[in-house]
Parts: structure tokens; sequence; C-alpha cells
């Protein structure tokens, strides 16, 4: 009875982890993203003044072609964003040194008031 007691506890008050990360530490090496609606697939590549990061990404729902975006990045940079179709979903990208981290959190649904 205790142990079914302690189960029920955790269940209510244990929140799902809603994010999906990856770290890249080789050029050309990838990974993807499954979260809100949309696969994106992510890699960089050394540039002149960076790395140069793209990601190709499609949403699950509906047949609409692949899209991508491009960044580049220098060492200590980060930005955040969400994408089209992805309403709920908070895009991170991150680079340290020679690692590229790279997350999609599922936020919920935000709007913007003043």
């Amino acid at each position: 009875m205790k142990f079914a007691f302690t189960l029920a506890a955790l269940a209510l008050t244990a929140a799902p982890v809603l994010a999906d990360e990856m770290t890249l530490t080789a050029p050309m090496s990838s990974a993807t993203l499954h979260e809100g609606g949309l696969d994106m697939n992510v890699y960089f590549v050394e540039a002149e003044n960076g790395y140069d990061v793209i990601g190709t990404y499609v949403s699950r729902v509906g047949a609409y072609a692949p899209a991508r975006i491009r960044m580049l990045m220098q060492d200590g940079d980060s930005v955040a964003f969400g994408m089209p179709g992805a309403r709920d979903v908070l895009y991170s990208f991150e680079r340290s040194g020679d690692a590229l981290h790279v997350t999609a959190e599922n936020t919920g649904l935000q709007f913007a008031s003043n």
C-alpha cells in the first residue's frame, strides 16, 4: 500500500521532460531534433570566421518541402528563436569552444503582451 501511494505521488508531481537536445563536436557530424511537429537536422562546417551552422527542417504534418536555416556562429555565440509551424517550441543554439549545443524545448504556447 505504501509503495502504491509513493508511486501515485511521484506520478502526480513528476513533470515530463519536453526537450530534445544534441551536442556536435566535429564538422559535418549531424543529429536530428524531433520536437513540436518539426524534424530538424543540424550540422556545421568550419568557415573563415567561425562555424557555418545549417539546419534543415520539415513539418511532420502536411506535405511541406524541407526548408533551411543558416547562421555563422563564433565561440561564445548563442541564439534562441521559434520556428514557423512549431509555435510552442524554443530552439536554442550555443557555441562553446569546439562544441555546438542545440536544444528544442517545448515551452507551451506563449503570447507577447504589454
